[in-house]
């Protein structure tokens, strides 16, 4: 018994870091690819509908990880770009799925940054996991499936999956699309990664794109702010304000650092406000 709580508390502390560092994500889709050398590939993409780029490309040799409910020997690809999800579903090649979390890790520095790169399935939806009996394969590894027929025209999504498993910690609250619920994550937060890491998948944007970009932005607005009650609700709005207010600033034709001070201005009042 003792090995296997501290093998949970691990687990835990891992799944903690993993989440601080943007490696954490629930899945909600895919497209087949190939590459030039005709190399199959799997694009997942996030369950949540305002994220809309690829979370991470999945190659062969790791197919064996998906869940089950994803064919893997499908013969080929539709594409070998990295096309959004709306790109995807005009084009009729977006498979919709049951949400299931993965983690990721950083490849090799490109120019846009470090690559990402799959790393392996960390739990099922209860829908993902009730598929995965369906079609009565193990959950890791999946056994490879007969390719769908491919689509004529862009494909309806089903509506929602079932919310996963839930705990009465702020991190196992989920909400209705299966995700958990970042915000009462943010509020509840008890450190700077975990505060950060929430925020970020609450606002995350074209201007929040990592987290450190989060952590950057929250130091130079109010440069002595812990987390706490009242402090991590009121940082979590400034953050929001800023992030709509440089937006609509540097929309406006504002010069980037004058747009940072202006949206600075508004966050800090916003901040201040909320404290009282």
């Amino acid at each position: 018994m003792m090995i296997d709580e501290r093998m949970e508390r691990i687990e835990k502390m891992l799944r903690a870091q993993l989440k601080s560092t943007g490696h954490v994500w629930w899945i909600g889709g895919y497209v087949y690819g190939v590459t030039s050398n005709d190399s199959p590939f799997i694009i997942l993409y996030p369950s949540a509908e305002n994220l809309k780029e690829k979370v991470v490309r999945v190659y062969d040799h790791d197919f064996k990880k998906l869940p089950g409910f994803i064919p893997t020997d499908v013969g080929g690809g539709d594409t070998e770009a990295n096309p959004s999800k709306e790109q995807a579903r005009k084009k009729g090649i977006y498979h919709e799925c049951p949400a299931f979390e993965i983690c990721t890790y950083d490849g090799k520095d490109t120019q846009m940054g470090k690559e990402r790169r799959f790393g392996d399935v960390l739990r099922l939806s209860r829908a993902a996991a009730e598929a995965v009996r369906g079609v009565g394969a193990p959950t890791s590894p999946a056994e490879p499936k007969q390719p769908p027929q491919r689509a004529t025209r862009p494909s309806q999504p089903p509506p929602p999956p079932p919310s996963p498993p839930v705990d009465d910690s702020a991190a196992g609250r989920v909400q209705m699309d299966g995700l958990p619920d970042y915000e009462a994550m943010a509020l509840d937060a008890q450190t700077f990664n975990a505060f950060d890491y929430a925020a970020f998948m609450v606002l995350k944007n074209g201007l929040y794109t990592e987290v450190e970009h989060i952590s950057k932005t929250r130091e130079s607005l109010i440069p002595a702010w812990r987390p706490g009650a009242r402090s991590s609700g009121a940082m979590l709005e400034a953050l929001r304000v800023y992030r709509d207010k440089r937006v609509a600033a540097e929309g406006r034709g504002e010069a980037t650092a004058a747009a940072h001070a202006f949206a600075k201005k508004e966050a800090r009042r916003t901040y201040n406000k909320a404290i009282g």
